[in-house]
């Protein structure tokens, strides 16, 4: 790949990052707010907002779901590192493209199997939660895990190429493990 693209890649992932970030911090504060708000309001007057805590539930939905992703993005996610550790530095390497790529298996049916449960939601609109049925809420969940399987497939597939080191894309930012 050329250097201007992969310059435009770690541009635009960088972007994402800042983006996440922000939203998240958003998300955070609205819930912390909401959430004080509603106790204030049921301890001190006996009463509160009735959509409160059902917004609450899926504002931790969508910040898991986030969080799940911004971590995938800076390769801070869950991983088990025993076998790497007895590899030798290209040893490694294979074994984090395989696994990356086996998460991109992963993440794709999940994300398949999400996409479902939300097409049948969609197609029952029982529920509603100020003014939006349940599905579009839910809509997180088969978007995140499908961007999921795409940032662990670029991870798998660039990691050598980017900025000629065996960095992931998070590393080279200066955000991956031991990274600000």
């Amino acid at each position: 790949m050329s250097h201007f693209l992969l310059s435009v890649i770690h541009a635009l992932v960088r972007g994402l990052d800042r983006l996440e970030r922000l939203i998240l911090t958003v998300l955070v504060t609205g819930m912390v707010i909401l959430a004080a708000v509603q106790i204030l309001l049921r301890n001190i007057w006996h009463t509160g907002f009735n959509w409160a805590e059902p917004l609450l539930g899926m504002a931790l939905l969508w910040l898991t779901m986030l969080g799940a992703l911004a971590a995938t993005g800076q390769s801070r996610h869950i991983s088990i590192d025993l076998a790497a550790a007895f590899l030798p530095k290209r040893g490694q390497a294979i074994l984090r493209r395989l696994t990356g790529l086996f998460a991109v298996v992963v993440c794709t049916m999940l994300a398949w199997a999400a996409g479902r449960y939300v097409g049948f939601q969609s197609e029952m609109e029982t529920n509603i939660l100020l003014g939006w049925p349940l599905w579009k809420y839910y809509l997180v969940v088969p978007v995140v895990l499908w961007l999921m399987a795409w940032r662990f497939l670029v991870h798998s597939l660039l990691p050598a190429a980017w900025l000629n080191s065996e960095d992931t894309p998070a590393e080279s930012a200066g955000q991956g493990r031991g990274g600000a």
